[in-house]
Protein backbone atom coordinates (compact mmCIF):
# COMPACT_ATOMS: atom_id res chain seq x y z
CA UNK A 1 0.00 0.00 0.00
CA UNK A 2 1.25 3.62 -0.85
CA UNK A 3 1.24 6.60 1.43
CA UNK A 4 -2.31 7.47 -0.39
CA UNK A 5 -4.34 4.83 0.45
CA UNK A 6 -2.90 4.27 4.12
CA UNK A 7 -4.22 8.14 4.30
CA UNK A 8 -7.82 7.13 2.44
CA UNK A 9 -7.92 4.15 4.65
CA UNK A 10 -7.18 6.31 8.33
CA UNK A 11 -9.42 8.69 7.14
CA UNK A 12 -12.18 6.17 6.61
CA UNK A 13 -12.07 4.91 9.77
CA UNK A 14 -11.67 7.73 11.54
CA UNK A 15 -15.53 8.49 9.79
CA UNK A 16 -16.53 5.30 10.65
CA UNK A 17 -15.71 5.17 14.51
CA UNK A 18 -17.10 9.02 14.62
CA UNK A 19 -20.26 7.86 12.81
CA UNK A 20 -20.86 4.55 14.74
CA UNK A 21 -19.19 5.89 18.52
CA UNK A 22 -17.23 3.16 18.97
CA UNK A 23 -16.33 3.19 22.65
CA UNK A 24 -12.40 3.74 23.13
CA UNK A 25 -11.05 2.30 26.48
CA UNK A 26 -11.05 5.72 28.66
CA UNK A 27 -12.30 7.34 25.90
CA UNK A 28 -15.77 9.20 25.98
CA UNK A 29 -19.11 6.71 25.18
CA UNK A 30 -22.11 7.55 22.66
CA UNK A 31 -24.20 11.05 22.99
CA UNK A 32 -27.20 9.92 24.95
CA UNK A 33 -30.91 11.34 26.06
CA UNK A 34 -30.41 12.08 30.09
CA UNK A 35 -32.24 9.67 32.08
CA UNK A 36 -33.06 9.44 36.02
CA UNK A 37 -29.48 8.85 36.91
CA UNK A 38 -28.13 11.57 35.15
CA UNK A 39 -31.17 14.13 36.19
CA UNK A 40 -30.49 13.12 40.23
CA UNK A 41 -26.90 14.21 39.53
CA UNK A 42 -27.41 17.52 37.87
CA UNK A 43 -30.43 17.72 41.25
CA UNK A 44 -27.94 17.04 43.95
CA UNK A 45 -24.90 18.67 42.61
CA UNK A 46 -26.54 22.42 41.43
CA UNK A 47 -25.31 24.19 44.14
CA UNK A 48 -21.47 22.98 42.93
CA UNK A 49 -22.32 24.41 39.59
CA UNK A 50 -23.26 27.54 40.17
CA UNK A 51 -19.85 27.65 42.69
CA UNK A 52 -18.22 26.92 39.20
CA UNK A 53 -19.30 28.88 37.17
CA UNK A 54 -17.53 32.22 35.68
CA UNK A 55 -18.86 34.82 36.82
CA UNK A 56 -20.42 36.60 33.71
CA UNK A 57 -22.98 33.17 33.88
CA UNK A 58 -23.89 34.30 36.77
CA UNK A 59 -27.51 35.51 37.53
CA UNK A 60 -31.20 34.01 39.01
CA UNK A 61 -31.13 30.83 37.84
CA UNK A 62 -34.79 29.21 37.50
CA UNK A 63 -34.80 25.03 36.70
CA UNK A 64 -31.70 23.34 35.85
CA UNK A 65 -32.84 20.42 33.39
CA UNK A 66 -30.10 17.33 31.87
CA UNK A 67 -30.83 17.05 28.50
CA UNK A 68 -28.07 14.57 27.47
CA UNK A 69 -24.72 13.48 28.68
CA UNK A 70 -21.61 11.14 27.47
CA UNK A 71 -19.86 9.32 29.97
CA UNK A 72 -16.21 8.28 30.82
CA UNK A 73 -15.24 5.10 32.47
CA UNK A 74 -12.12 5.54 34.87
CA UNK A 75 -11.66 5.03 38.60
CA UNK A 76 -15.49 5.90 38.68
CA UNK A 77 -17.21 7.72 36.01
CA UNK A 78 -17.27 11.41 34.87
CA UNK A 79 -20.17 12.31 33.25
CA UNK A 80 -20.20 14.78 30.56
CA UNK A 81 -24.25 16.51 30.93
CA UNK A 82 -26.16 19.02 29.06
CA UNK A 83 -27.72 21.21 31.25
CA UNK A 84 -30.53 23.75 30.14
CA UNK A 85 -31.13 26.58 32.41
CA UNK A 86 -34.56 28.50 32.78
CA UNK A 87 -34.32 31.86 34.11
CA UNK A 88 -34.26 35.02 32.35
CA UNK A 89 -32.28 34.49 29.78
CA UNK A 90 -32.04 30.61 28.97
CA UNK A 91 -28.61 29.34 29.10
CA UNK A 92 -27.17 26.10 28.30
CA UNK A 93 -24.05 24.81 29.97
CA UNK A 94 -21.68 21.08 30.28
CA UNK A 95 -20.98 20.11 33.36
CA UNK A 96 -18.07 17.41 34.29
CA UNK A 97 -19.40 15.31 37.42
CA UNK A 98 -17.13 12.00 38.50
CA UNK A 99 -18.68 9.97 40.19
CA UNK A 100 -16.81 7.84 42.56
CA UNK A 101 -16.27 4.12 43.21
CA UNK A 102 -18.33 5.12 46.45
CA UNK A 103 -20.62 7.03 44.75
CA UNK A 104 -19.81 10.32 45.55
CA UNK A 105 -19.99 12.61 43.13
CA UNK A 106 -18.34 16.35 42.50
CA UNK A 107 -18.69 18.69 39.91
CA UNK A 108 -14.89 18.98 38.38
CA UNK A 109 -15.68 21.78 35.54
CA UNK A 110 -18.26 23.70 34.15
CA UNK A 111 -18.42 25.17 30.42
CA UNK A 112 -21.18 27.99 28.75
CA UNK A 113 -21.74 26.23 25.31
CA UNK A 114 -24.35 26.86 22.96
CA UNK A 115 -27.80 25.32 22.35
CA UNK A 116 -26.52 22.56 19.81
CA UNK A 117 -23.02 22.30 20.70
CA UNK A 118 -21.77 18.93 21.01
CA UNK A 119 -20.92 17.34 24.36
CA UNK A 120 -17.05 16.83 23.78
CA UNK A 121 -13.94 16.17 26.80
CA UNK A 122 -13.29 19.45 28.35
Amino acid sequence: MNRLHLLVLGLLLAVITDTYCIQVPGGLGPPQFAGPREVALVKENRNAIILKMSPDMRGPFGTFKALSFRKQVVKGTNYFIKVYIAGRRPRFIHVRIYTGLNNRSRVDRVKSVHQFEPIMYF
